[in-house]
This record gives structure tokens, C-alpha cells and sequence, in this order.
């Protein structure tokens, strides 16, 4: 097979279910091959940088079992900030997915979504004035490998990368790969594309992973805009409710239907609805629905929310708080990767 041609016929495979294409009796044979294609697709090629000593960094693979819809990158995230809290600098390599960077770079709560993507701006505004904003950046760049290699070059030194999106590495394996799975629906639709969103078979996810993170969809909070506060999920349901207020929904996620059963749960039932697709874009259709209707609070994640700041909408929003606290276990292997590879204040280097 032509080298760097099995990544992109997972892609163009997983592009195709997410745009309908394949469908009818033959997806299930065009699945079995697929599945055969992901199992050996799992681990990652990626050169993994080593320090002054010739030990590779530590490496913290974060994957998702779906195309979609897991919570990795929430997880990513959380990753990142346990391993702040241990005093490592830590890079988190977002993917970029839908954006165009042309180079590796550092993630500012500035930059524009079309040069960083949503979820790695998402990242690094949620870091901003927090205390693991002090040691953990996030880096996107055209290709993973740019990216760490970009983190390798940082200063001060950086102790850990995490990375957003492959469960694991080759021929390197990581020191800790975690997967990532939907509490309610752990296995999507329990098939890999064109039959379902599994991103391979169950049984290789599973034997690439060290640990396995349960993701709930249900918000922990939200941050109303007007006034400016955050507000425990339970109290802003009561409040809208007294107010007989009207909510709507925006999202630009895999698989929202999760995020609209957790609402409902939480007592937080969405008048109006609105999905753009996962990445976005807005489409100037859905701009004009989302100006034009009746609501009085505009719900939406961190991550869709960036897609909103030209929007010049009636109602203010509330940014939901979909932080992930890490099982006990994870938080354990963590503090045992860094301690295994963290030689004291050593420099990084390339690997060659």
C-alpha cells in the first residue's frame, strides 16, 4: 500500500458517512472492510520527541471510541490540568479539524477560529486565568508532527504532551493512552462506518487503551452572560422555569442529541433547536434562524460558542461548564507517567 494511504481512506470513509454518502444494503460489507482498516489504523505514526538524556518526553494519548461525540478533547483537557496540578509544564496538541493553520503554533484566547479550529480555541480561552494556564499551552499546527514538534522547541522546557485524538502511537507507544467513552451510549452505534460511528472495532479500541474515561454528557454549570455569573445547572432550570422563559439550543457537536437528553434530565427542556454541523460552520441559513427566533437565554458548550461571536443575537448565553473530573485510577496513572519520565529539569530535543 502507498505509505500515508490508509489515513486517508479511513478519512475519506468516515467523510463520506458524516455527509450521508454511503448508505443502502452494501454498507455493511463496505464496514467490515473499514473495521479491518481502523483496527491497524489505531496506532498513530509519530516521531515522540526525547529529552538531553535520550528518553522520550511523556506522552499522553487521549482518542475517542466514536467519530464524534466521546468527550476526548474534554478529556484531553482534563488531563492537561492534572498533570499542571503536579507541577509539569504540558503542551495539549489540539487537531485543528475544519481550520487551516499554516504553521505550528501556540493557542491564543485571541486567535481566529479559522486559523486555530473550534475546540483548540475552546481549550485555551477556558484556561486563560486559571492556574494551569501558567503550564499548559495549547499547540495546533498542519500536522500533528508539527505540532509536537513545535512543543518539543518550547521555553520553559515542557515535561508532558497530551494529545487530543490519537489513542495511540507508534512505533513508540504512549506512555499512557486513554479512551474516551459516552457514559449513556459507550459504543455509538456499536459499528464502525458506513454502519455506525465506531471509529474501529470495540475489541481493538480496547486493547490499545490503558484506561477507559467515562464521559457524562451533563453540564456541571453554566456561565450566564447577562448578567455575568455562574450558576449551578439545577438553579439556572428553576430560575428560567419561574421566569416561564423560552431556551433555545445551539450546537456544532457530534451526536447533540446527548447533550439535549442531559438538559432534559437537568430540567432544562429547549424551546428551540438549533444544530450546525460538528465543526460548524454556521451557514448564513442557520445565522438568520438563530437572529430571528423568539428565546429568551441561548444555551450552547464552550466549544459552539465560538461560533456564535459574530452572531448578532436577541437573547444572551450560557456557556455550559462540560469539565470532566478524572476517575481516581486515571489521576494515579497520570502522576506514575510523569514520575516514570521526568528526569528532573532536562532539556528536550528532537528525536532524529
Amino acid at each position: 500500500m502507498i505509505p500515508g494511504a490508509l489515513p486517508r481512506i479511513r478519512t475519506t470513509i468516515a467523510r463520506w458517512l458524516e455527509d450521508g454518502v454511503l448508505s443502502g444494503s452494501g454498507s455493511r460489507l463496505v464496514a467490515r472492510a473499514h473495521g479491518e482498516l481502523a483496527a491497524h489504523g489505531i496506532a498513530r505514526p509519530l516521531r515522540v520527541p526525547t529529552r538531553a538524556g535520550g528518553e522520550p518526553i511523556v506522552t499522553i494519548a487521549v482518542g475517542g471510541a466514536t467519530l464524534g461525540g466521546s468527550g476526548k478533547t474534554r478529556v484531553a483537557l482534563a488531563c492537561a490540568r492534572e498533570l499542571a496540578s503536579l507541577g509539569a509544564n504540558v503542551v495539549l496538541v489540539g487537531h485543528a479539524y475544519r481550520a487551516t493553520p499554516r504553521w505550528a503554533r501556540v493557542v491564543t484566547p485571541n486567535d481566529a477560529l479559522a486559523d486555530v479550529g473550534d475546540e483548540a480555541l475552546a481549550c485555551a480561552r477556558e484556561l486563560a486565568g486559571t492556574p494551569a494556564s501558567a503550564r499548559v499551552r495549547v499547540v495546533v499546527g498542519p500536522s500533528r508532527q508539527a505540532a509536537i514538534d513545535l512543543a518539543a522547541a518550547l521555553v520553559p522546557h515542557v515535561d508532558a504532551v497530551v494529545l487530543d485524538g490519537p489513542l495511540q502511537l507508534s512505533p513508540l507507544r504512549a506512555s499512557l493512552a486513554i479512551l474516551a467513552l459516552d457514559a449513556d451510549a459507550p459504543w455509538g452505534a456499536g459499528d464502525v462506518p458506513p454502519a455506525g460511528d465506531l471509529r474501529a472495532p470495540r475489541e481493538a479500541l480496547l486493547a490499545h487503551a490503558d484506561h477507559v474515561a467515562h464521559v457524562d454528557a451533563t453540564p456541571r454549570a453554566a456561565l450566564v452572560e447577562s448578567p455575568r455569573r455562574v450558576t449551578e445547572l439545577a438553579s439556572l432550570a428553576a430560575s428560567l422555569a419561574r421566569n416561564e422563559a423560552r431556551i433555545g439550543l445551539f450546537t456544532a457537536i457530534a451526536r447533540p442529541e446527548r447533550l439535549e437528553r442531559a438538559l432534559v434530565r437537568a430540567g432544562l427542556v429547549p424551546a428551540e433547536v438549533v444544530r450546525a454541523a460538528d465543526h460548524g460552520p454556521v451557514t448564513p441559513r442557520l445565522a438568520r434562524r438563530l437572529a430571528d427566533l423568539p428565546v429568551d437565554l441561548w444555551l450552547t458548550t464552550a466549544k459552539c460558542a465560538v461560533h456564535l461571536e459574530t452572531l448578532d443575537l436577541r437573547a444572551p448565553r450560557a456557556i455550559l461548564d462540560g469539565s470532566v473530573v478524572l476517575a481516581p485510577p486515571i489521576a494515579l496513572a497520570l502522576r506514575d507517567a510523569l514520575a516514570r519520565g521526568r528526569p528532573g529539569t532536562a532539556a528536550i530535543r528532537s528525536s532524529a
